[in-house]
């Protein structure tokens, strides 16, 4: 038998393996593309929620100050306080000049700047404010982020330099540390930060709802005036808008010390035709509803409690250079001065204002809401009063005082923010 050898076959697949192997790396650098933008993804998002953070807790640096100068008497850890020894948040970091209006910042001993500051702790916020030195602060323990703002106050200069304004400046951090909260570095990161989040904000805040435009006569009245006595003092001693006005002879009307000329009632029907609402715009600038709602006034309702000279003190001292709204009937029935020549108050009474002592003296601008003014005792008052309807009055004394007005005009009131002047670079 003849033997038919057998061919072998050729092998083949070695192009297939190297496909195979391109495809494989090809894939393997897919994936680890993809785990590198994955990782990319991941501190990019870590990044902008640590900025976000930073950049709300710059926003609430200047919110939280905002609202502290609107704020009554503080504690060196920013609560409040019944002390009288304690400033205020105004007192603590401003000077406000009674003459001009302009509004420097306070330093510390060492003529560095003062610096508020406060830390989330992922519960509550812990704030120091100091009256000198730097604040005292602890940073929070554990692993989570907890974010910090630091503020400071900068004096207006040159062409920006107007009455009442000032600017504040928040700066904040994800994390307690000076190396973060630190003004020189608002341009850039600070050495040292790591993935830590930082922002910046400012804003100007001016003053407002004070007595913008003080009345020109000693005892103001949109209706008629029946006086029984007593004495009222100043270049306009009375000013009516009312038909008729009948003084006792006991009465004394006479202008200031040293001030040639009698003194005189004024009539005047522009004053009546410009009505209540309007009257009190001229006085204050704002509406009343508004201005009871402004962030720094101090209602007293008295419905809850009792309206009285005590009360009323109490307000005053504990909240100086706030307004006060006395939503009710107001009873001086106690002996002592309500407010001083340095610092006067500026009262809103919407019922009956009575006094019952004669040992008690108001010191401000009083403006009476009622439809007439019916008060048989002897109201004290330096400075001047507003009465929205009639007077029908025992025996005031009442002595116009430009100088306490001025006060009234230049620092009471609250901080508003100035439109248009939020910024988030130094």
């Amino acid at each position: 038998m003849k033997r038919v050898p057998i061919q072998r076959r050729r092998q083949r697949g070695v192009a297939s393996l190297v496909v195979v192997m391109v495809l494989f790396f090809i894939v393997s650098l897919v994936a680890a593309y993809a785990s590198r933008n994955l990782i990319f993804e991941q501190r990019t998002s870590a990044n902008q929620y640590r900025s976000t953070q930073a950049i709300e807790a710059a926003e609430a640096g200047v919110e939280w100050a905002l609202a502290m100068l609107n704020h009554g008497r503080i504690t060196d850890a920013c609560a409040t306080s019944t002390v009288d020894t304690n400033p205020n948040f105004r007192q603590r970091y401003l000077n406000i000049d009674t003459d001009t209006g302009n509004i420097t910042v306070r330093k510390t001993s060492t003529n560095t700047d003062l610096l508020p500051s406060c830390v989330f702790d992922g519960t509550n916020r812990a704030c120091s404010c100091p009256t000198d030195g730097s604040p005292v602060l602890s940073a929070p323990t554990g692993n989570g982020v907890y974010p910090a703002f630091r503020v400071r106050f900068v004096t207006l200069t040159g062409s920006a330099i107007q009455p009442g304004l000032v600017r504040i400046e928040a700066i904040a951090c994800t994390r307690l540390a000076d190396d973060c909260l630190n003004f020189l570095n608002t341009v850039g990161a600070a050495p040292g930060l790591g993935n830590e989040g930082r922002a910046y904000a400012s804003v100007l805040v001016g003053l407002t709802g004070g007595a913008v435009s003080p009345p020109a006569a000693t005892l103001t009245a949109l209706g008629n005036v029946t006086l029984a006595g007593g004495a009222i003092y100043g270049d306009v001693p009375v000013q009516y808008g009312g038909t008729t006005v009948s003084i006792d002879p006991s009465l004394t009307l006479s202008r200031a010390a040293g001030t040639p000329g009698s003194a005189v009632p004024v009539q005047s029907s522009a004053l009546h035709d410009l009505g209540t609402s309007r009257t009190f715009a001229a006085v204050f600038n704002m509406w009343s509803d508004t201005y009871r709602a402004q962030p720094g006034a101090v209602v007293l309702n008295c419905s809850v409690v009792t309206c009285n000279a005590s009360a009323v003190r109490d307000a005053v001292r504990f909240n100086p250079g706030r307004p006060l709204w006395v939503n009710g009937d107001l009873s001086i029935d106690s002996a002592g001065d309500i407010g001083s020549a340095a610092t006067p108050v500026l009262i809103v009474v919407t019922g009956q204002l009575n006094t019952s002592v004669t040992t008690a003296t108001i010191h401000g601008l009083v403006y009476v809401q009622t439809a007439s003014w019916l008060d048989t005792g002897t109201a004290r008052v330096q400075g001047a009063v507003v009465v929205e309807g009639d007077v029908a009055t025992g025996s005031p004394v009442l002595a116009y005082d430009t100088a306490v007005l001025n006060v009234l005009h230049l620092t009471n009131g609250s901080f508003v923010r100035v439109p248009g002047s939020w910024r988030d670079f130094p």
